[in-house]
């Protein structure tokens, strides 16, 4: 792959990890990026990275785009956090639910296929992803083998949905012999994709949170909050492989499906390229 030689600052690629509705934060990222004249060479994104990657490169509005789409069909959230005696059974009816929609179909989300599939064609434009302005990598999870998919080719709605399949929640994409899911089950942080590349560096963008504080309280929350712990004791050592590594700190506790926190996760990315400009700006100039 050919190196970038039009930037006015050394070569990198990101590395933008999944983390549910935390990974808008890979949007505040990338607007701060822009604003200081940092532009990657090149994308590699999992799940929630992988959508907000490949609607960076391949659409010219892309940020207002991310902003403004549409998650009123997503999935709830069964966290109630602290709420009321209302807000608590709600959590429970659909915890019960979403637990009767995973052992008799593919989860939750299955009844909204359509419409995300619409969603993330219109975020990416119906295009593929070689199409991009950067190159960009989607990373799928293959529950056949077992092995890491990578996708740099192809209709990018098709490659994207692959990435951020969760199970439990999304039915799989069934294609070419593989049963594709959210990629962060193999490689939340595939750092070795991104080197290929041929950058000066790789910059990893951290969008996990764990709060051992707060409560679980359903069997919907505990397989969720494992999933998480699982994703980032593995993930801690993939950053390690990486240049440089930022982590948005999020003022409040919000679990993968708490789309109604996005605007507060973008500016969280915004916010950790901000406070951590001057180190930036020694890496890459």
């Amino acid at each position: 792959m050919r190196r970038n030689t039009q930037s006015d600052h050394r070569s990198f690629a990101l590395v933008l990890a999944g983390g549910g509705v935390r990974g808008m934060a890979h949007a505040g990222v990338l607007r701060a990026l822009e604003y200081y004249g940092w532009h990657p060479s090149a994308i590699v994104g999992v799940s929630m990275g992988a959508i907000v990657g490949a609607t960076y490169t391949l659409n010219p509005h892309w940020y207002e785009a991310l902003v403004n789409m549409d998650t009123d069909f997503f999935p709830e959230s069964t966290n109630a956090g602290n709420g009321d005696l209302r807000e608590r059974v709600r959590a429970l009816l659909a915890s019960e639910r979403a637990l009767r929609e995973m052992i008799l179909g593919w989860g939750a989300g299955s009844r909204s296929v359509k419409q995300g599939q619409a969603l993330l064609s219109g975020l990416t434009l119906g295009k593929n992803l070689e199409s991009g302005r950067v190159p960009v990598a989607a990373v799928a999870t293959d529950l056949y083998s077992g092995e890491r998919v990578v996708f740099e080719q192809g209709n990018a709605a098709e490659a994207v949905y692959a990435s951020a399949a969760l199970p439990g929640i999304l039915p799989p994409l069934v294609r070419d012999g593989h049963m594709l899911v959210d990629g962060s089950f193999v490689d939340n942080a595939p750092i070795d994709i991104a080197r290929d590349y041929d950058v000066d560096f790789v910059i990893a963008v951290d969008s996990s949170q764990i709060n051992v504080n707060n409560g679980v309280r359903n069997g919907l929350q505990a397989m969720l909050r494992a999933f998480e712990v699982g994703h980032r004791a593995y993930t801690r050592l993939r950053f390690k492989q990486a240049d440089y590594v930022l982590a948005p700190v999020f003022p409040v506790t919000m679990d993968i499906l708490s789309f109604q926190h996005k605007r507060l996760c973008i500016a969280s990315g915004v916010r950790a390229v901000r406070c951590q400009h001057e180190q930036l700006q020694t890496l890459l100039t």
